[in-house]
């Protein structure tokens, strides 16, 4: 069960990007590891060969989260740090990736030397900490001529289903950026990385119709929840799962930013 934030507490919570980041993210980590999806190969393999990652690589992935895209960098034979705030998060990666070391750190104090890194990537987080500061912290551990890749996974709303998904999930209420964001704007402006170029792709997840509830329980917002609206909002979700065929896809647009340091 997740941790309860106190009713008092909610609404500023939700209101509050970085306190949402921090608080939704405390706890239920096992859901986030089976319900959420990885990338797809098409995308890996155009981040790694726009920042040359490889065999010999020294990559950072910054707010790892339970390790859906650092296992992917692993397979490269590139040598990967993580770093993550989250204890919930690492106890979950240390499981899925044990191999790969692992720090508590925020994007903005980043506990390494300069230069330390061929490459820093960020997937499904970079909206939390959407600042020059942050990126001028990669940029400090990048060595010059390093790269940098932020890449999400969004849900494609043009689907009915994932339309109506959004709808009654509160998705339109509570979502922590707009979807399609040009984020390449944001790295654009902090000057320190250059030119960024936008790449997009299209994926489906298969689900059966648990992990098309976890899915959503294991998104920030809904974990801070109260019981009972928490819960209310799970129980609509079942019912739009129960009404569809078993593999239910959820197609995905991939968006991708990748770009120098300067």
């Amino acid at each position: 069960m997740p941790e309860e934030t106190p009713p008092d507490d909610v609404e500023r919570v939700l209101a509050d990007k970085s306190l949402l980041g921090r608080s939704g993210f405390s706890s239920g980590s096992d859901v986030y590891e089976r319900a959420r999806p990885g990338y797809s190969d098409e995308s890996v393999t155009h981040l790694v060969d726009s920042l040359g990652i490889g065999p010999g690589s020294r990559v950072l992935d910054v707010a790892s989260g339970t390790g859906k895209l650092t296992r992917s960098l692993v397979a490269t034979g590139a040598t990967c740090v993580a770093a993550e705030p989250s204890a919930s998060m690492r106890a979950s990666f240390a499981q899925v990736v044990p191999d790969v070391a692992q720090v508590g750190a925020d994007a903005v104090r980043l506990p390494f030397a300069s230069g330390s890194f061929d490459a820093v990537t960020v997937a499904q987080a970079f909206h939390w900490f959407a600042t020059t500061e942050a990126l001028a912290e990669f940029a400090r551990v990048l060595r010059p001529g390093g790269g940098l890749a932020l890449i999400w996974n969004e849900r494609d709303e043009s689907d009915p289903l994932v339309a109506e998904l959004a709808r009654i999930s509160k998705w339109d209420v509570h979502q922590p950026y707009p979807v399609g964001r040009d984020f390449g704007v944001v790295v654009d402006r902090s000057g320190c990385f250059g030119p960024v170029i936008r790449t997009r792709f299209r994926f489906t997840q298969p689900l059966d119709r648990t992990s098309f509830v976890e899915q959503v329980a294991s998104r920030s917002y809904i974990v801070v929840l109260p019981e009972e609206r928490r819960r209310a909002i799970l129980d609509d979700v079942a019912a739009l799962a129960a009404g569809a065929e078993e593999p239910i896809g959820l197609p995905y647009l991939v968006d991708l930013f990748c770009a120098r340091v300067r």
